[in-house]
């Protein structure tokens, strides 16, 4: 059952994920924008922009893999408060697979919480477009970790 703290406390990390990511610089480069995400999922887009294509439009491979780290990680930082001084994390691991061409058209990630452990979360992320056809998908391995009270 979540509780009115519960529901406060979501809606602080959905502000400060979303903050995050508009002024990442990197994400930012590359057109990312903050969806939405709740207990164990977050929900990411970037935009179509020619900087981060290759030939006739089609997007480049890493700015996909980019997009489903990014919302790997963001669905682990729903487990834990994200900007805090208080956790730390970074990504151990990912694997892309990419499954259509995106041409020309903004994507969507989806990420969902496999596994949560003590310091190490798995997500899934699929990638689609605007009509959800399924353009790539990712496994990401992420840590996040609680620093030592100095």
């Amino acid at each position: 059952m979540t509780t009115r703290t519960d529901a406060g406390r979501a809606s602080a990390n959905n502000e400060r994920m979303a903050m995050v990511i508009a002024r990442t610089p990197f994400m930012k480069h590359l057109g990312m924008e903050f969806v939405d995400a709740g207990d164990g999922w977050a929900k990411l887009k970037m935009r179509y922009q020619d900087e981060n294509s290759t030939a006739a439009k089609a997007l480049h491979g890493g700015a996909i893999s980019s997009l489903i780290d990014t919302t790997g990680a963001m669905a682990a930082w729903t487990t834990a408060e994200i900007a805090m001084p208080k956790y730390f994390g970074s990504t151990v691991g990912i694997n892309v697979n990419y499954l259509s061409g995106v041409i020309g058209e903004d994507i969507f990630a989806d990420g969902r919480v496999l596994k949560r452990g003590k310091e190490i979360i798995y997500s899934d992320v699929r990638v689609t477009n605007a009509a959800d056809k399924l353009l790539a998908q990712g496994t990401v391995v992420y840590r996040i970790i609680e620093r030592e009270e100095r």
